[in-house]
């Protein structure tokens, strides 16, 4: 005779079925968060999950198509370069995440059971919001960097009316027949001057101490570097009314040495001939384009230039910089007197140095000290050094973790006059270059004479460096000298081979 169960027994089958709901809620609530509409399902909402599912997966294959058919380095430039695609994708992001938080928390509403106690509806909540910020937290965070991304590019790079480039273009010297469909015209390469302003509170204007045309091939995306002392005199001007004005060069008779040098241009020449730039929405840049282009006999396209001042909060942004000094550096001194320095503030000493952005904006500033310190040449390898170890250890880690700080500062130091709706071609341009041939041709003063220079002879190496290297001779790489001679020159003191590879950058 079968015996009714007993109180005790039927609790325990009460609790097993307790536990046993709770963990299929549990569970459920998780896949909820994990795979789009499965929560809604196993709720009982068959045909709603099922249409979120497949929209997911359609999307994943969407995506995973994308990544396989197209060159995803290009595709990803493509989308960090175009506003409109940015602001699309950062709402899309946005709206993913909203909704699928909502989905995750109807699902719990759906699947939590009857009756359930406080103590298991607070245990499936604190599910709910951590699955909620797994899920809103990285989407959320993807959208923040497209909007700050795009803000970026509309804050740096300049827009046209209309889109057309005939309709205000950003610079007075740059061409005016660039569109998106035929970006260089009939053009065989595209000249770029990239310049280091060094501004700063203790003087006025802007220096461009660091003056560089990267003369590009636009169909190999060879390239040559024309590296410019900032001390150049007389530098000519190109026919026209700055001609007229400077008739000998950029001089003027009685005045006192350093000030008619080919770094003041930027500031000196709009500020004396103002009417000359109007209209113009940077003339120290279209006046530093002419001259250069004029100096190397080029057409200087495009400029970018960068404040090196704003190196210190870039610097700051990264975490700092790791660097190999062969140098002590002084910090904060400046020329009071033709050989007199103002006393140091301290010292940044030789062996590998870990530097916040103040130390390395000195390293690249110095000029006031011992041998070594105050050559112009020693000063703008340090800049480049220190440029190079920025691009060296910014890693990807380091750049997603600071993004919002490296894009706030980079608006800040970074201005240019290469439109938008060119951003997608110089993409293109860029990644030929990355795999092609690079030269330089630093113009100092083993090659020229900086307090009389013979410009005809500057032009001359530059057409012969412009030319293509015979298929028998061993092809240069970079840094090495751009001429016909069999061997190069010897790096100069402190220079790192171009095969050397290290942690931190020797300077």
């Amino acid at each position: 005779m079968n015996q009714a169960p007993t109180g005790a027994t039927a609790q325990t089958a009460q609790q097993q079925a307790l536990h046993h709901s709770l963990r299929r809620y549990y569970a459920a609530t998780v896949v909820s968060g994990i795979i789009p509409g499965a929560g809604l399902m196993l709720a009982g909402r068959r045909r709603l999950g099922a249409l979120i599912l497949s929209l997911a997966v359609l999307l994943v294959l969407a995506v995973v198509a994308l990544l396989l058919l197209l060159d995803t380095r290009r595709l990803a430039l493509t989308v960090a370069l175009r506003p409109d695609l940015l602001s699309t994708l950062g709402v899309g992001l946005a709206v993913a995440a909203v909704l699928w938080v909502l989905m995750v928390v109807l699902s719990h509403r759906l699947l939590e059971p009857a009756g359930l106690g406080l103590g298991y509806r607070l245990g499936g909540s604190l599910i709910v919001i951590v699955l909620c910020s797994l899920v809103a937290a990285p989407l959320g965070l993807a959208s923040r960097y497209a909007f700050v991304q795009g803000d970026l590019i509309n804050t740096v790079f300049p827009t046209l009316p209309g889109g057309s480039a005939l309709l205000d273009y950003p610079s007075k010297t740059s061409p005016d027949d660039a569109t998106q469909e035929n970006p260089w015209g009939d053009r065989q390469r595209v000249n770029v001057l990239l310049l280091g302003g060094d501004s700063g509170p203790d003087r006025t204007g802007t220096r461009t101490d660091t003056m560089i045309v990267a003369s590009i091939n636009a169909q190999t995306g060879d390239t040559v570097l024309f590296s410019l002392p900032r001390n150049l005199e007389k530098a000519p001007f190109p026919e026209g009314p700055l001609r007229e004005a400077y008739p000998d060069g950029f001089t003027s008779p009685g005045s006192p040495p350093g000030v008619y040098i080919l770094n003041a241009v930027y500031d000196v020449v709009p500020a004396e001939h103002p009417k000359l730039f109007e209209g113009s929405p940077n003339p120290g840049a279209d006046a530093i384009k002419m001259v250069a282009g004029e100096i190397l006999g080029l057409d200087v396209n495009y400029y970018a230039l960068v404040n090196l001042a704003g190196f210190e909060r870039l610097i700051d942004a990264l975490g700092g910089i790791t660097l190999d000094v062969r140098t002590t550096i002084p910090i904060g001194t400046k020329v009071l007197a033709p050989g007199v320095c103002k006393e140091a503030e301290g010292y940044i000493r030789p062996g590998v140095q870990e530097l916040n952005g103040y130390q390395a904006l000195w390293f690249a500033r110095a000029r006031c000290g011992a041998v070594g310190v105050s050559d112009d040449y020693d000063r703008m390898r340090r800049q480049r050094c220190v440029v190079g170890a920025i691009i060296e250890q910014a890693d990807p880690g380091t750049v997603l973790r600071r993004y919002q700080q490296i894009a706030d500062v980079t608006k800040d130091i970074v201005s240019t006059d290469i439109p938008q709706h060119l951003l997608p071609a110089f993409t293109d341009l860029a990644l030929k270059v990355k795999d092609a041939q690079v030269r330089t041709l630093a113009f100092t003063d083993d090659v020229i004479s900086t307090l009389d220079p013979d410009y005809d002879k500057i032009r001359a190496l530059v057409t012969k460096s412009l030319e293509p290297a015979p298929a028998s001779t061993p092809q240069p790489t970079e840094s090495s000298e751009p001429s016909s001679e069999p061997t190069s020159k010897p790096p100069r003191s402190g220079e790192r081979p171009a095969e050397a590879k290290s942690i931190s950058a020797v300077c």
